[in-house]
């Protein structure tokens, strides 16, 4: 894609010894630095995420650094949030990570802001920057920073990790080649709060893992190198170390249904993980219950979010089901099904399983 930040004038010296890693990387170089020390960045949370995305993205040169947080450390957040230290205890986040990554390059300019972001303030806030990263963990700062940043042409580097998994995706709402998503578009309407790191907790490494991956696509949308994950949605599991990538798309507006023994998939057709109607209970079948990001992608199963699942929030046909029969959780990737298999049997249902629709 085309770069998003016009470059700055020359760098200085000190500026060019401290990242002569990057002018001397293939593909990067001067002009990609240049576009970095223009950036101006905002960073919605300065948590288990916003740590690692602050650091690097200021160790990397980005000339301005906004911090969006009205919380304060608390020694719990010290397994993961590793901007701060035991001696900011009781400190506001955004005063002890400016000073941490004015420590980190001197050159920063750091914006504090130190409140929630709210639909009353988010554009006013948003709009004095070139690109926003996301790692809030409720769902209603993430539906705020998107309808935001979408009414701003804003691009919002998007990340989340709970438990072991984590997820990441570039959002953008005038982005060129019908890659103009947003997180809405993927993940519906905004629903309850579900489960936190507080509630079901978090490895702290997973989220150095995904808050740099939250990094490196900043920096690849600021200076136009490389190419940001617009239109996919990397999906991470630290038990495995593994990446799986899916790609996205707008959902149209009428999509014809497919034939009763085939289930629409990002990788194309597959056979029904059932040969009977899915969603229907009964006394002997399995119940199918699709928690994948297409709403309608399996004919025939019962669709839920895992949001709502994770919330205690469960459709009538599977409340309906008896606890003593098949049940069948099926997602694009697996993750998602894995995690809402686990949901299940914890609430009582004692056969569950859970597939992916798309090796």
């Amino acid at each position: 894609m085309e770069p998003f930040v016009s470059p700055a004038g020359g760098l200085g010296p000190a500026e060019r010894r401290r990242t002569a890693r990057h002018l001397l990387l293939d593909g990067f170089g001067l002009a990609a630095q240049e576009r970095l020390a223009a950036s101006r960045v905002v960073v919605v949370g300065a948590g288990g995420l916003g740590s690692p995305v602050l650091q690097y993205l200021a160790a990397a040169g980005v000339g301005t650094l906004g911090i969006i947080d009205d919380d304060v450390v608390e020694a719990s957040n010290l397994q993961r949030q590793v901007l701060h230290s035991a001696a900011d205890v009781g400190r506001a986040k955004p005063d002890s990570a400016a000073d941490t990554l004015r420590g980190l390059a001197p050159d920063v300019e750091v914006v504090a802001h130190r409140e929630r972001l709210t639909r009353d303030n988010a554009a006013a806030i948003l709009g004095g920057y070139h690109l926003v990263v996301d790692g809030s963990d409720t769902f209603e700062t993430r539906y705020t920073v998107s309808d935001a940043a979408a009414g701003l042409g804003l691009p919002v580097v998007w990340g989340t990790v709970l438990g072991w998994d984590g997820q990441v995706s570039v959002f953008w709402s005038a982005a060129p080649d019908g890659r103009a998503i947003t997180y809405p578009d993927v993940f519906g309407p905004q629903p309850p709060e579900g489960e936190s790191c507080a509630t079901v907790g978090v490895l702290s490494p997973a989220c150095g893992v995904v808050g740099s991956t939250m990094a490196v696509e900043a920096v690849k949308v600021l200076t136009g190198t490389g190419d940001p994950a617009l239109g996919r949605l990397l999906a991470y599991d630290a038990r495995t170390s593994g990446w799986d990538t899916i790609e996205l798309a707008m959902p149209p507006a009428e999509e014809p249904a497919p034939s009763s023994d085939e289930v629409l998939t990002p990788g194309g057709a597959v056979p029904t993980p059932s040969p009977e109607p899915a969603g229907t209970p009964s006394g002997e079948g399995p119940l199918v219950l699709d928690v994948g990001l297409r709403p309608g992608a399996v004919p025939g199963a019962v669709f839920a979010r895992l949001e709502d699942l994770a919330a205690g929030i469960f459709p009538p046909e599977l409340l309906d089901h008896p606890v003593d029969r098949p049940v069948v959780v099926v997602c694009e990737r697996g993750l998602r099904s894995r995690g809402a298999e686990q949901l299940l049997r914890a609430e009582g249902w004692r056969h569950v399983t859970s597939r992916a629709l798309v090796g």
